[in-house]
């Protein structure tokens, strides 16, 4: 939103396509997380292989595998470090690091928390990074989708103050600038 509310539109496409990228690993981790209905590791450590088909579906006791928040983390470090290293491939071997990391600390402290087992940690940062990956492929592959162009279109108007209102404003798509337009 930052990058919208600023005419930014780097940082647009690196907000949209991490957001994007959280939405795909999210939607698939919903579906996976409901079927799977696998324990955490608080309802019992002495079972780790407690699941139960559609079972997580009702109860947040037994939505375990695989871990929402390492999913939603690695998404985001995708696809930030695969876009960026178009822009600033030089920079790569510093961003990937710290997002990684971060994604990293994200699925660590899940574990620590009690509230998922180590291979739902490793499932979500796959999960993660593949939807990560895949969203930055396909907009660079199609840059006249329909999802590019309804969301990168969505502002945040600024008045004369500097301030933002509570309220948005859908520009019609042709007077969105293309995102990865040489400077």
């Amino acid at each position: 939103m930052v990058g919208r509310t600023g005419v930014n539109a780097r940082l647009a496409e690196l907000g949209f396509l991490g957001v994007v990228g959280g939405g795909v690993g999210g939607g698939l981790t919903f579906l996976l997380k409901g079927t799977i209905g696998r324990a955490r590791p608080y309802v019992g450590l002495d079972n780790p292989r407690n699941f139960a088909l559609g079972r997580g579906f009702g109860n947040e006791d037994y939505r375990s595998f695989p871990s929402g928040h390492t999913v939603m983390a690695f998404a985001a470090a995708a696809a930030v470090t695969s876009t960026t290293n178009v822009w600033w491939p030089d920079a790569t071997w510093y961003i990937g690091p710290a997002l990684y990391g971060g994604a990293t600390l994200a699925g660590v402290s899940r574990m620590y928390n009690n509230k998922h087992w180590a291979s739902d940690v490793v499932v979500g940062a796959a999960i993660g990074t593949f939807a990560g990956l895949k969203v930055v492929r396909y907009h660079r592959s199609d840059r006249d989708n329909w999802i590019d162009k309804t969301f990168l279109s969505i502002s945040l108007p600024i008045d004369e103050r500097g301030a933002g209102r509570a309220s948005f404003s859908l520009m019609p798509a042709s007077a969105v600038q293309p995102l990865s337009a040489p400077r």
